[in-house]
């Protein structure tokens, strides 16, 4: 069953429910605060945001782009406002202006400065940019939607946390067109039995 999309200021339920994030409660009522899709059980109500900029987590794998250079480090971009100090010492190798990496957010800081561990540099591949609240379904159940691209798409793929995903691949093309299938239809129920479909009949 398609999960609801709801704007900011919906109904969602006359329920007296737990509140789960991007919703509010007026006049006993429980409202939506942005454009998304409805998660409900009998007991908890939440909205998941189809958009929006990642908010890092403890433990999250994030890809970071490395936009600038100082003597002691890097700075990088990891689609959100503000950006990661990166320092060499946390490095076996130099970076330069447009290296990947991915790495685990080992703590945030009280002024929101985030401090990364197992840091991995990436070879030179692509970059698909996507909302980050659509990375499950690129993954999958078990890994289920990322075993499928690699497999038709003979693919080396890393999704981060923050929306991006590197990849290297024998057809970009149908990768990427894969890809964009997921993100904009990421609501829609047996996503992966379609884009199995999908795949099986590009690459006959």
């Amino acid at each position: 069953m398609d999960k609801k999309i709801v704007i900011p200021g919906d109904l969602l339920t006359l329920e007296k429910k737990k509140l789960g994030q991007n919703t509010y409660i007026e006049n006993e009522k429980i409202y939506s605060s942005v454009i998304g899709l409805v998660t409900e059980n009998p007991e908890y109500i939440s909205v998941i945001a189809m958009n929006g900029p990642y908010l890092p987590i403890v433990g999250d794998g994030i890809l970071g782009i490395v936009k600038s250079e100082i003597v002691n480090g890097y700075f990088l971009d990891y689609n959100s406002p503000g950006e990661i100090y990166l320092p060499k010492s946390n490095l076996s190798k130099e970076l330069r202006i447009g290296s990947v990496i991915f790495a685990r957010i080992r703590n945030i800081t009280e002024s929101d400065s985030i401090e990364l561990e197992n840091v991995n540099v990436l070879p030179q591949g692509c970059i698909f940019d996507t909302s980050p609240v659509k990375v499950p379904r690129l993954i999958g159940k078990n890994d289920s939607m990322l075993n499928l691209f690699k497999q038709y798409t003979e693919s080396s793929i890393v999704v981060g946390k923050n929306g991006w995903v590197w990849y290297i691949s024998k057809k970009p093309q149908l990768l990427e067109k894969a890809m964009n299938l997921v993100a904009n239809n990421s609501q829609k129920s047996n996503l992966t039995n379609t884009i199995k479909e999908y795949l099986e009949k590009n690459t006959k």
